[in-house]
């Protein structure tokens, strides 16, 4: 089932360890607070055995600063939640790849990390390289 709030939309992946959040346009902090919580709620159950994010920003503008800021803070939070590894679908944009490397790099938690051009790429992914 699909939770929407302003910009963002999170759903657990059927049958697997993985949730999945597609934002639209331009996002802000709250929606970003909104994103984390809402994950963080689905994920609960999985902290010991772990799972997985997958982040289709392939129809979001790049973020400012302050958002930038929140997803670091997101990174953490879902790495601490027992997140062993970031899917991003990014469609063609180099900005986003390069956003989110950097957001990555800025939390310091060494979480495995793919970027893609789609979230079945992502899938395939975590499915034959990272196993959940």
């Amino acid at each position: 089932m699909k939770e929407t709030h302003g910009t963002q939309t999170v759903e657990v992946i059927a049958g697997r360890k993985i949730i999945l959040s597609s934002g639209k346009g331009q996002t802000n902090v709250d929606d970003l607070k909104w994103l984390m919580e809402t994950v963080l709620r689905h994920a609960a159950p999985w902290k010991a055995t772990g799972w997985a994010y997958i982040a289709d920003c392939s129809e979001m503008g790049p973020v400012g600063p302050s958002e930038g800021g929140q997803l670091v803070v997101m990174t953490k939070a879902f790495v601490e939640a027992g997140c062993k590894a970031f899917g991003f679908a990014e469609g063609s944009s180099l900005m986003l790849k390069i956003q989110a490397q950097k957001n990555t790099q800025l939390s310091q938690t060494g979480v495995l990390e793919g970027h893609f051009a789609t979230v079945p790429e992502v899938l395939d992914w975590l499915q034959k390289d990272i196993h959940i």
